[in-house]
């Protein structure tokens, strides 16, 4: 029951005792502000579903496609605000 919930729908599906990833990205919006006040770079180490909604929201992804970007473990993932929008470098750590 519980993989038949969340393949339905995996951005609202909560967990039992857990979140959703519209209760992270809810979670996140203090820490999104705080990150868009910096001028130093910032880095950023989480869980996939918060990587995942903060590539998003940075990247201008649409919120239904938050639980399906692709987070590669053992990745950097460098983003910068370019002038035609956002630049991403990905450096691959283990092979």
């Amino acid at each position: 029951m519980v993989v038949r919930s969340r393949k339905k729908d995996k951005l609202r599906y909560r967990y039992p005792r857990g979140e959703s990833y519209l209760d992270v990205i809810q979670r996140l919006e203090p820490v999104i502000i705080e990150l868009e006040r910096q001028r130093a770079p910032v880095v950023v180490i989480s869980h996939q579903a918060v990587l995942r909604a903060l590539y998003a929201y940075f990247a201008d992804r649409p919120l239904r496609e938050v639980p399906d970007i692709e987070m590669p473990l053992h990745t950097i993932i460098e983003i910068q605000m370019g002038v035609t929008g956002v630049e991403e470098k990905r450096y691959k750590l283990m092979d």
